[in-house]
């Protein structure tokens, strides 16, 4: 049985000796199409994929002629490639899956087939499973999922020195936590970045050029708060309002962001590390998170953090009943600025 994470595929790929069949699944789509194109051209030399390398787009496709393609001989190379994108395995109607099964069992060895799925992914319920199963005994299958700590920082610094500028590691952070960790995102935002200025990047660059997540908007309006500058928030919040964000988007964020300065402040009260909430929260690739809710957290008492979280209850049902929930959110904002100040509300 053949499976493979992203380090295992790297070793496989080095050795070019291919399986006859392979399944791209995970959450990842830049590493998924990164992997499949690899090996497709790996496994024709370039010169020759016009004759041996077929590429099906799943959507209408009759999974015959693919699996028909599949079956030639090469032509002046020592293998055909077929990559079949996004075909819906799952649910496979029976018929089709006894069709899929024979292929793969009888594949010549001179093939290559890639089936790789973004749009209709494969789950590991019961139909998800066979079809993995099926991969894993008569090919392989790839599990490619975001990359997360190192496995996603290396490859940006490393991106930035290419193009001639220098990511450290806490930029390299903070490019993550402003656009998310969708890595084909990431690159295209750390080009933009490095296209912006020279020498080392800063923050203020990634400030100036990346299109920040709603999540990393919602940090700066809440440290614009907790740094008494009410125009800051206020601007952030219009921003947002403008792109047509939806107001129970932002409050949603902004609750998520003071949960998490407050279970931050609880276990550096009760333990002097956030080591609990690693052990207990999905942090894992988020470490940065932790420390940036330990940071802005410190500028509160728990008990004006306690005032804040009632302030976020009571905006929530008022937002389930009102109107006009960019108004909910400004009152909201009063509030909190004026407990970050130590008024009692």
């Amino acid at each position: 049985m053949a499976q493979f994470d992203e380090r295992q595929l790297k070793k496989h790929i080095r050795t070019g000796d291919f399986s006859s069949a392979y399944l791209f699944v995970g959450d990842e789509s830049y590493l998924k199409k990164y992997y499949s194109n690899l090996i497709a051209e790996r496994a024709v030399p370039e010169g020759l994929q016009s004759l041996n390398l077929d590429r099906f787009d799943g959507k209408g496709l009759d999974l015959r002629d693919a699996l028909e393609r599949a079956m030639l001989l090469p032509m002046m190379s020592a293998r055909r490639c077929i990559l079949v994108d996004d075909y819906k395995l799952e649910p496979l109607p029976a018929q089709e899956f006894k069709l899929l099964e024979k292929a793969l069992q009888t594949l010549p060895e001179t093939t290559v087939l890639i089936f790789r799925q973004d749009v209709n992914p494969i789950t590991k319920r019961a139909g998800g499973k066979k079809i993995i199963d099926l991969f894993a005994k008569y090919g392989a299958v790839c599990e490619l999922n975001k990359r997360t700590g190192q496995d996603l920082l290396q490859p940006l610094i490393a991106s930035a020195a290419k193009q001639g500028r220098t990511l450290t590691p806490a930029m390299a952070q903070y490019l993550v936590a402003s656009v998310g960790d969708d890595f084909n995102v990431l690159r295209q935002e750390l080009a933009k970045v490095c296209n912006f200025g020279d020498g080392e990047i800063t923050k203020a660059q990634i400030d100036a050029v990346a299109v920040k997540t709603l999540d990393a908007k919602v940090n700066d309006l809440v440290r614009a708060l907790l740094q008494n500058n009410f125009e800051k928030a206020y601007l952030t919040l219009d921003t947002l309002l403008r792109q047509r964000t939806e107001p129970n988007y932002i409050l949603g964020s902004i609750i998520g962001t003071y949960a998490e300065m407050y279970r931050a402040k609880v276990a550096m009260a009760c333990a002097g590390s956030t080591q609990p909430l690693l052990e207990a929260f999905p942090y894992k690739g988020r470490e940065f998170a932790l420390r940036y809710a330990v940071r802005d957290g410190a500028k509160l008492e728990l008990s004006q953090l306690r005032q804040c979280i009632e302030m976020l209850r009571e905006a929530d049902l008022k937002m389930k009943s009102s109107v006009n929930g960019a108004e909910v959110i400004e009152q909201l904002m009063v509030r909190l600025l004026l407990i970050a100040n130590g008024e009692r509300v």
